[in-house]
């Protein structure tokens, strides 16, 4: 069975597509995108947000940060991990999903792609100076939950441009990092963190 959303901004040319699948598949039409895939979609006459909401607290209560503290910041500035500190992480399967957890939260919360590609990097030998970055970004996803993105019905269709790196930045290799971030209208589109 497939899932797929019929998105357009006409009205009867959805009506007429669908029409057509149905004359050729056997479809049902569950209405109104409400939630996709973890992504809840929130639709008003101002604009349609992406959030993650039920996800994130899912993730909180499965990783058993639902008591801890919630943060204002998921990471320090200038803070450089190295890849052979302290003790190794005793569960690195649980270390990998929580990261990949973070990764995927990334879709609503590109701001995130820079902290979760951090804490990636040590995803063969985590230690636990690095366990314990994915608690704060952890509980910083907890002080935001509500926060995703927001795609306004009426704002301007320009496309704007984002970029940062940190030249030979990394302590182990020297190896640099950058990021960038495309917003159309008024959320983002497409974003990128790589080492």
């Amino acid at each position: 069975m497939l899932d797929f959303i019929i998105t357009r901004d006409n009205d009867a040319d959805i009506f007429d597509l669908k029409k057509l699948l149905k004359q050729k598949f056997k479809m049902k039409d569950l209405g109104e995108l409400c939630y996709f895939l973890g992504i809840e979609v929130i639709q008003s006459p101002k604009g349609i947000w992406l959030i993650q909401k039920q996800y994130a607290l899912n993730k909180l209560s499965e990783y058993g940060m639902t008591s801890y503290k919630p943060i204002s910041i998921p990471l320090e500035q200038n803070v450089k991990f190295s890849a052979d500190e302290r003790d190794l992480v005793e569960d690195t399967t649980m270390y990998r999903c929580t990261v990949g957890s973070l990764i995927y939260m990334t879709i609503t919360r590109p701001y995130l792609s820079y902290a979760a590609g951090v804490v990636s990097q040590f995803m063969q030998t985590p230690r636990k100076p690095h366990l314990d970055v994915v608690r704060c970004i952890l509980r910083y996803i907890k002080h935001t939950l509500q926060c995703g993105i927001f795609y306004e019905t009426k704002s301007q269709l320009q496309v704007h441009e984002y970029t940062n790196a940190d030249w030979a930045g990394n302590v182990s290799n020297r190896k640099s990092t950058s990021g960038f971030m495309f917003s159309f209208g008024s959320g983002a589109v497409n974003w990128s963190n790589k080492k």
